[in-house]
């Protein structure tokens, strides 16, 4: 008896192994939904007058930038996750639900929310906004900084980032609008490198940021996307609203294929144990 137990409980923990991944990364999607949903419906709720103060704020935090010297650190450096918390003025910017809007990247498949700051906590959500750069709201003469991990264990985040190649392109949502980007410049630098953070009076740019190599993180990928006119396909104009990007429904194929794979393992398991009981009586 003792060693069936330990039968089913050595597959029941291959099976926890095998899947733990591919479950966590789905709920963490889920959340991923939830956040942007959430903004989304913040600012479908706003009056009027209250959507153009949050415009203004960020047009005016953006140039107050441009109009002093550049100061920024590597955004994984333990000493800068901590400051964005004694700034209230810039957590007052944008401060739209739950996050200040979303990032989308088709050739790697991902959209995920944007917050506030580079802090440990921030960065295990979602992706994280270096509040020393302009926040991602477009025009001329800024350049935001957007960091996010090469991928957790729950999370693959921007886990993809060095697959991308110059000419793919990107999405910001964010203050009801839709901003599209053209990689233009992709760079491995040192973490000491900070001078890529360059503002352009005549470009409205946004910088995205990772580790690399993977699970090394000696140096750091820089990908810059150049603003672009946003398409407005059929695809597109499905997904995007006054209010937002909408988002998509999961595909109900993909939870399909796990409960199958548990069915599976499930079957086998019992398999497996009958035909011991066979072996034993013979």
């Amino acid at each position: 008896m003792f060693r069936k137990f330990i039968v089913v409980a050595v597959f029941v923990v291959g099976l926890s192994i095998f899947f733990y991944p591919i479950i966590s990364d789905w709920l963490n999607t889920q959340e991923h939904h939830s956040s942007i949903t959430k903004h989304n419906e913040a600012w479908k709720n706003m009056s009027d007058e209250k959507k153009e103060q949050e415009r203004q704020k960020a047009e005016e935090y953006n140039a107050a930038l441009q109009n002093q010297p550049v100061s920024i650190e590597d955004p994984f450096a333990e000493e800068v996750s901590g400051e964005v918390e004694e700034n209230q003025h810039y957590l007052n910017v944008l401060d739209i639900g739950e996050a200040m809007g979303s990032i989308e990247i088709p050739s790697i498949d991902v959209r995920i929310p944007i917050y506030h700051g580079v802090s440990e906590d921030v960065l295990s959500q979602g992706i994280g906004h270096m509040p020393n750069s302009s926040l991602p709201v477009g025009g001329k003469g800024n350049h935001a900084a957007l960091t996010g991990h090469r991928g957790l264990p729950s999370s693959k985040l921007f886990r993809n980032l060095d697959e991308i190649k110059v000419k793919d392109r990107f999405q910001i949502h964010t203050l009801g609008e839709t901003l599209t980007y053209e990689v233009d410049d992709i760079q491995i630098v040192l973490p000491t490198e900070t001078s890529w953070l360059e503002f352009n009076p005549t470009e409205d740019l946004v910088t995205l940021i990772t580790c690399e190599p993977y699970m090394i993180n000696t140096h750091r990928l820089l990908v810059r996307g150049k603003r672009i006119p946003t398409e407005e396909t059929k695809e597109a104009a499905a997904l995007i609203t006054p209010d937002g990007p909408m988002i998509e429904a999961e595909k109900p194929m993909y939870l399909l294929w796990i409960a199958l794979l548990i069915l599976l393992m499930s079957i086998l398991t019992y398999w497996y144990i009958r035909r011991r009981k066979r072996w034993k009586r013979r």
